[in-house]
């Protein structure tokens, strides 16, 4: 088996790696304000860019991290095939957990997150209206 040899890293580059992760945290708040979804659909480009591009950013910075700080750069075969596969298993979950909400079904009385519109009957007359904020079926009432 071969001797694995010890990497020592120049304090110069973890700077270089902090300093574009810090970078790529101003472009994650930046994007995060900025609404890229009306452009796209305005220029029929689609929906969803500012999931895709947010979810580009942190990819790269969980690699910046991965390589880098978790010294997977000079590791051995053995160590990628274990960070693969947990980069496998994260790309199963994303896709089952998004095969799943895009497959939904929206009836009439739920909205697109999947939780119930709540419907107050009008009060009969002579009583006071029920207000919303009251209704017993509503998450976060405790009647």
């Amino acid at each position: 088996m071969a001797e694995v040899k010890e990497h020592i890293a120049a304090p110069r580059m973890y700077i270089g790696v902090l300093i574009a992760l810090m970078i790529l945290l101003v472009a994650t708040i930046i994007t995060a304000f900025i609404d890229l979804d009306a452009w796209t659909t305005a220029h029929h480009l689609g929906a969803g860019w500012n999931t895709v591009v947010a979810l580009l950013i942190a990819m790269l910075k969980a690699a910046l991290i991965a390589l880098f700080f978790m010294h997977l750069k000079y590791a051995s075969r053995l160590t990628w095939v274990f960070a693969s596969a947990g980069v496998v298993w994260l790309g199963i979950m994303l896709t089952l957990t998004m095969s799943d909400y895009f497959t939904r079904n929206h009836p009439p009385g739920v909205n697109a997150k999947g939780e119930p519109n709540y419907i107050v009957e009008p009060a009969p007359p002579g009583h006071p209206s029920p207000r919303i904020d009251n209704y017993p079926g509503q998450p976060g009432s405790y009647h």
